[in-house]
């Protein structure tokens, strides 16, 4: 249930109370608006709670953009039935209503009663206490030792000191001895404080033998297990990588343990994680485009446009002070929106968003599962389509039914082909409304050439800001850009961003393929920097493809090494990167290849051994723990 900001409102819900007692009442609340691009909105509302007519909970609502609102409220009841009401109030006076605010209430819960005699067993309890409490101090310290000995090994990722256990086991103690608390209270406290300790906040990791501080050493088995599972699984090592870290003999069995791990469904995280990063995959189901603007912009209709406009100039005028005309003027301009907005034009809904990160994600986990070459990443004759994203596409002959993504061959020289042309590089890369050419270029630049252009000068003004809006729907996009690019230190950074950007302006800012953009022709030839010319995104992946091939592998190994070590690059991971393309290219480019080069690299089997006053007050062995920081470079 969705309530305004602008509108009083009450709405309410009835509870039932089984039992007298006292009881926690939930209210679990999302603050929403709709998105209007560099303009805000300032209303406020207060939102008043009550329990039987009775204030519980008060608070004033602003502008916080899907921010989520838990109120918890203690409450003692009576048996039977209890009215709970949530009241809305805007404040006075309004402000000018923009982006449409308002607060969904997701649901009410009544939980309790909290008395003791009214607890029940939670339907996990046996997972964490998998036997009776005992009745025994003695025996409880027993089964204090074992449950926290075992959760702490789990928590920090290795065997952990007795001495550990021993003030765990104090911990829980101390909390159980305390009145009205239980067994199992002292337990979930001392667990609280092995999450809330550094060991398992952070990969804090041991060497293989004693070194002084300043040298290169071998991280420990336990560490390199726990590189190698958040690597390939995101996850902490499974009991395989633990048995081998505690006989000393995962080194000795990477490349079986590599290969075990990618056949495992855990794998899956790497693929949805580092596409979700390198690609943004994960961003497409978020990033803000307006598909009736973009429509409304390749498709000029003045009359709509004018009524779009007036409509929204009027709706910033507060109700109280729009003159009779101007009420008049806006509700008939509202009409001409209303039948915009119920024509057929093409929509970009949920499902849409995710079918095109599905696309990203199983392309990738094909390459992977399937050892294929690297170098399909940037170009291929298959994709993976469903239905509704075939017909997005413009591939409708090619038959897909159903919601499932499947994997097609694509028509011959056919647009698509290699993440470029996918909906989430196309979405993640455009403005609300429109394409951007240089939000593209910077792209293909930084993730696949691995040459980013340095910051923007200060004080740039925005593209639509070069021209005057009359000019502006007289010039094509590539036009408008070479305009705004006109000042000399603009220049030299989009003559590396432009030409790639704009070999992608065949595809709008929604992915669909097109030929003209507000009636005139798209234009995608263009010149690298380099000095390789092309005339359409085809011939640019061929060249990305062939004549910049070492950019991008270099680029890509760079990007995953990155993911897998959790830092950035420096001068002297430079041998590394080049010892993993030189495998790639003794291996046809094979993902494989990439993974077991970086699993093989001196970053990821080795550290800088430094000694600190932080790793000295960790808990996790008898012997002080050592800090260590980035990975060094290959010997």
């Amino acid at each position: 249930m969705q309530l305004s900001y602008y509108q009083p409102a009450r709405v309410g819900q009835t509870l039932t109370a089984a039992h007298a007692g006292d009881y926690e009442v939930e209210l679990d609340l999302q603050l929403v608006e709709r998105y209007v691009d560099n303009q805000f909105d300032l209303n406020e509302a207060d939102l008043v709670f009550k329990i039987n007519d009775q204030v519980v909970h008060e608070r004033r609502l602003v502008r916080e953009g899907w921010q989520s609102v838990k109120v918890v409220v203690a409450s003692p009841l009576a048996p039977g039935s209890h009215d709970v009401v949530v009241e809305l109030y805007p404040r006075i006076p309004a402000q000018p209503k923009v982006r449409d605010l308002g607060v969904r209430i997701n649901h009410v819960v009544l939980r309790g009663p909290m008395a003791r005699e009214h607890w029940v067993t939670p339907a996990r309890y046996a997972e964490t206490f998998p036997r009776p409490v005992p009745e025994t101090e003695a025996a409880q310290d027993a089964y204090r030792r074992e449950l926290l000995g075992a959760f702490a090994t789990k928590a920090y990722r290795r065997p952990v000191a007795a001495s550990t256990v021993d003030a765990l086991v104090d911990v829980a103690r101390g909390v159980s001895a305390q009145p009205g608390s239980t067994f199992e209270q002292g337990v979930a406290q001392a667990m609280v404080a092995v999450l809330a300790s550094p060991g398992f906040l952070f990969r804090e990791e041991s060497i293989a033998g004693e070194f002084a501080a300043g040298t290169i050493a071998a991280v420990d088995e336990f560490a390199l297990a726990s590189r190698l599972s958040y690597f390939l699984w995101s996850s902490m090592p499974d009991d395989t990588l633990f048995a081998l870290a505690a006989a000393g003999e995962l080194r000795a069995n990477l490349p079986a343990q590599v290969a075990r791990m990618l056949a495992d469904p855990r794998s899956g995280q790497l693929v949805e994680n580092f596409a979700g990063q390198w690609l943004q995959a994960r961003d497409v189901v978020t990033v803000p485009i307006q598909d009736f603007d973009v429509h409304l912009r390749e498709n000029r209709d003045p009359e709509l446009l004018a009524a779009y406009q007036t409509f929204r100039d009027l709706s910033l005028i507060p109700r109280s002070e729009r003159s009779p005309e101007q009420v008049e003027r806006r509700s008939a301009a509202l009409e001409i929106v209303r039948g915009g907005y119920r024509s057929d034009y093409p929509r970009l809904s949920g499902d849409l968003r995710e079918a095109m990160q599905r696309e990203t994600e199983l392309y990738f986990d094909h390459i992977l599962r399937e050892d294929r070459s690297v170098i399909e990443l940037l170009d291929s004759d298959y994709t993976f389509l469903n239905a509704d994203l075939a017909e997005h596409y413009g591939l409708e002959s090619l038959g897909i039914e159903g919601e499932e993504l499947q994997k097609v061959t694509l028509p011959e020289d056919s647009v698509r082909g290699g993440v470029l042309t996918q909906g989430t590089v196309l979405l993640v890369t455009s403005n609300p409304t429109r394409t951007s050419p240089v939000k593209r270029g910077v792209f293909i630049l930084e993730n696949i050439l691995g040459a980013p252009p340095p910051p923007p000068p200060p004080n740039i003004p925005g593209l639509e800001d070069a021209v005057t809006a009359e000019e502006l729907g007289k010039l094509s996009l590539r036009e408008t850009l070479a305009l705004h690019a006109s000042e000399p230190t603009c220049a030299s950074c989009h003559q590396r961003m432009d030409p790639l950007g704009l070999a992608l302006e065949s595809f709008n800012a929604m992915g669909k393929f097109r030929e003209e953009e507000m009636n005139l022709p798209i234009e995608t030839e263009g010149r690298l920097i380099s000095g390789e010319s092309f005339t359409d995104i085809r011939e640019l992946k061929r060249i990305l493809a062939h004549e910049r091939r070492d950019d991008f592998l270099h680029t890509l190994v760079e990007k995953m090494l990155t993911y897998a070590l959790g830092r950035g690059m420096e001068y002297y991971d430079i041998v590394t990167i080049d010892q993993i393309v030189d495998r790639l290219e003794a291996n046809e480019f094979r993902m494989s290849a990439l993974i077991e080069g970086i699993v093989a690299s001196a970053p990821f089997q080795q550290t800088r051994v430094v000694q600190s006053a932080v790793a000295e007050s960790l808990l996790v062995n008898d012997r002080p723990s050592v800090t260590l920081t980035r990975p060094p470079p290959a010997p």
